[in-house]
């Protein structure tokens, strides 16, 4: 067992209230590049790998790097397959003169749609920036977005319309605290 008190690093002046503290300081840092010892709970989570896979450290991670890369191959392989389907299918309804249903994720930011939540407050500022053709300002958007129905009980309204005209990404900020629809 390590005895406790105070024991400084000769190298750096660091100190450390138990010797083994001390000597894994010295070993992890002070020890010559070549000769570092790994600290030890990464050391341990390598010596579990090991051991589940019957493998050596190195050769435990590699097996494992090798085995997610193998399972991301198959399913971007599926993804492509799958486009493909439907991109065939929106072909074959072409052809028959049907129109292909659009290809809309559920509504949220990004790639996936720009539509909101209905009823959200977010969905009842685009509302109201489409309904009027100019730029409004925060405090006119917030009437608005009342008038049109919004129910609230935030007595900072005003405060999370202005968060929510910042975080929508169709619409642009024309001045301080105006804002309107791309």
């Amino acid at each position: 067992m390590a005895t406790t008190g105070k024991f400084k690093c000769s190298a750096c002046g660091r100190t450390f209230s138990m010797a083994a503290h001390l000597g894994r300081h010295m070993s992890t840092v002070h020890a010559p590049k070549g000769q570092r010892v790994a600290p030890a709970a990464k050391a341990k989570r390598v010596k579990r790998l090991s051991t589940t896979l019957g493998l050596g450290g190195a050769e435990a991670l590699a097996a494992v790097v090798g085995d997610i890369q193998r399972y991301r191959d198959e399913v971007v392989a599926q993804r492509a397959a799958l486009d493909s389907q439907m991109a065939a299918l929106d072909q074959a309804l072409a052809v028959l003169g049907a129109e292909a249903p659009a290809r809309k994720g559920p509504p949220g930011k990004g790639r996936r749609g720009t539509g909101y939540r209905s009823g959200s407050l977010k969905a009842h500022i685009q509302q109201v920036l489409q309904a009027q053709s100019s730029a409004m300002a925060v405090k006119d958007v917030t009437a608005a977005v009342c008038q049109a129905g919004f129910k609230s009980k935030d007595k900072a309204l005003a405060r999370s319309v202005g968060v929510a005209l910042r975080g929508m990404r169709d619409v642009a900020k024309i001045g301080r605290g105006v804002f309107r629809l791309r």
